[in-house]
């Protein structure tokens, strides 16, 4: 029994929530109760980066940690997603973490403060945004490896992240004892996957990812599997599975620690609902994500997928209508649009608030309920906190009756 309001149902016996009743309501009223509890909270969602709050000087990162929790607060709305690794590099390869654990260094700890601080005085649900694969372990353990298809040679791919083999078992084992160390140091309500799990259509060629491929009967040259569509569907399948499963062994591994209410989310790249034929890129499937996690979360960055200016619009909505084609994809979703454009070689590469709130718009009148934005840069009011607000606040009408 826990301490969440929500509706109980028979696929979660572990993990009942319940509804407080109090103040002697009347019958209408508590109908009201009822029917509110019944339906899905929107999830409006900030997705902030730890490596903006700290700073080598202890005095300035509380500062910097009660100007994120002041602007969480301001901006009123109910999800934070919550870097706990360290990227300062930006790199996508963490080398350190924000929690204390047995496996990498701490760079300080700071993710359960403010997980504690968001979540008590700003009243939000804090996900914790990890890696997958990501992590940089001890040489010995296999990287994913690519194999160039004209040359038939293995090596570390050049076009993405650094990333351990979900095929190396020592790996899995190490990513599993972070996990575990996050759930046993820190306090949050959810796990959002980073996009770093994925395998491209070239990959994974480590020597652990062969012997399976060849325990299975599937080929294990690239130029085989790209002449036989069938061969690399099935291929594609088993590599989604792949890092399915092993998504979910974390997520078990942390709720066996924090508890069944821990909610799980994962970060996809938007092409491939558009263009299901995308998931040999990434070993990414829709319909996977909404069978098996609490919500999806599609990056609908157009800026960050070269779409052009003018059919930025129609692009998200395509997206969203893709997505409602499922049954309960939109309860299931969160689309996550950008706040800088990475495309550009600027330091100040913020969008525009108003561009922010125009996206946001066309994601709500396309259907969409859940939405949010990457990154929230609250040192520079990026983006700007009035004319955001109003877009992405839970407080705001339609959302506030």
């Amino acid at each position: 029994m826990t301490l969440e309001d929500g509706v109980a149902t028979t696929d979660t016996l572990l993990n009942t929530p319940r509804l407080l009743i109090d103040m002697d309501p009347s019958t209408d009223e508590f109908a009201s109760y009822l029917i509110s509890m019944e339906s899905t909270q929107s999830r409006h969602l900030v997705h902030v980066d730890l490596d903006y709050v700290y700073d080598p000087d202890p005095v300035q990162t509380e500062l910097n940690l009660n100007r994120l929790v002041q602007r969480i607060a301001d901006l009123k709305v109910n999800t934070v997603a919550l870097q706990a690794f360290a990227d300062p590099a930006g790199d996508g390869l963490v080398k350190s973490l924000y929690f204390p654990n047995r496996v990498l260094p701490m760079r300080a700890d700071l993710f359960n403060r403010a997980a504690w601080q968001l979540s008590s005085r700003a009243g939000v649900r804090v996900y914790a945004w990890m890696p997958v694969l990501g992590f940089d372990l001890d040489a010995n353990i296999a990287r994913v490896k690519a194999m160039d298809p004209l040359s038939g040679q293995i090596a570390l791919s050049e076009s993405q992240y650094v990333r351990i083999s979900p095929f190396d078992q020592q790996g899995r084992e190490r990513i599993k004892e972070i996990y575990a160390d996050l759930a046993s140091y820190t306090l949050f309500g959810g796990l959002i996957f980073h996009d770093d799990a994925l395998l491209s259509d070239f990959e994974d060629f480590s020597p652990d990812a062969i012997r399976q491929y060849e325990a299975l009967g599937l080929k294990t040259d690239v130029q085989s599997l790209h002449d036989d569509k069938a061969a690399q569907e099935e291929w594609t399948r088993y590599k989604s599975k792949v890092l399915n499963d092993f998504t979910l062994e974390l997520a078990d591994v942390v709720k066996g620690i924090a508890g069944p209410q821990i909610h799980t989310a994962r970060n996809m790249f938007a092409p491939l609902i558009t263009n299901p034929e995308s998931e040999a890129w990434f070993a990414q499937n829709l319909d996977d994500f909404l069978a098996i996690y609490d919500y999806a979360v599609p990056m609908v960055m157009p800026r960050m997928e070269g779409v052009s200016a003018r059919d930025e619009d129609q692009w998200i909505r395509d997206i969203v209508a893709e997505v409602a084609k499922r049954p309960d994809g939109l309860k299931k979703t969160l689309f996550e649009l950008q706040s800088r454009d990475w495309s550009l070689d600027s330091p100040d590469n913020h969008i525009d608030a108003k561009q922010i709130v125009h996206w946001i718009q066309v994601l709500q009148r396309a259907g969409a309920r859940h939405f949010g934005y990457y990154p929230d840069d609250f040192l520079q009011d990026k983006p700007n906190l009035e004319q955001i607000r109003p877009a992405i606040s839970n407080e705001w009408f339609p959302f506030k009756k």
